[in-house]
Parts: C-alpha cells; structure tokens; sequence
C-alpha cells in the first residue's frame, strides 16, 4: 500500500480540491514527485519494496514498511534518493528476518 501527503499538509474540501495552495502547479509538482517515488519502488525487482509505503511532506520522504534483509531496506532508501530533491529520505522500513 502506498500513500502520499501533499507538500505542507494542505487540507483538502469535500470536493477533495486543495485549499490553500497559491498555484495548482505546485500541487502538480508534488503529486509528479510522488508518483516518481512510488514508481521507483514498484519497478524495482525486489517484491517486497512494491510493498513499503511512501509518505511525502515539504521537507522529507518517509519510507515505511517490512522487509526481510538490511540489504532490501537500503535498496528502498537509495530508490528513493534521487527523487528526493534536496529533501531528507527518512527510513522507518522494519527488517523482519525469519527463520
């Protein structure tokens, strides 16, 4: 399951239309961004990373989720670097080894 947060946590109207934001291009920019982070995750070949959640705010993307090695954990976080465009990737992705 993925999920986005549009940039400064605008609140939205029945309608779902965002108040507050100046210039639909902004909200456009934010929602390219996040489509590009979760894409980054659904194409890769690790299954478990189509699965982590993705959260965005102005300052930082939030990655969260389980995977089973360390190795998959910092696949997601360095998927999701280049997209984050100055802003700090924040990794909360649990690694859950089974036996």
């Amino acid at each position: 399951m993925h999920s986005t947060t549009p940039s400064n946590d605008i609140a939205s109207t029945v309608s779902g239309a965002p108040i507050g934001l100046t210039d639909p291009a902004d909200l456009r920019v934010s929602e390219l961004r996040a489509t590009a982070a979760i894409r980054a995750l659904a194409d890769s070949n690790v299954a478990e990373l189509r699965f982590l959640r993705v959260d965005e705010s102005e300052n930082e993307i939030c990655l969260t989720g389980r995977v089973r090695s360390f190795y998959h954990k910092q696949l997601a976080q360095e998927a999701i670097r280049p997209i984050a465009a100055g802003r700090q990737v924040v990794n909360r992705v649990d690694v859950c080894m089974t036996s």
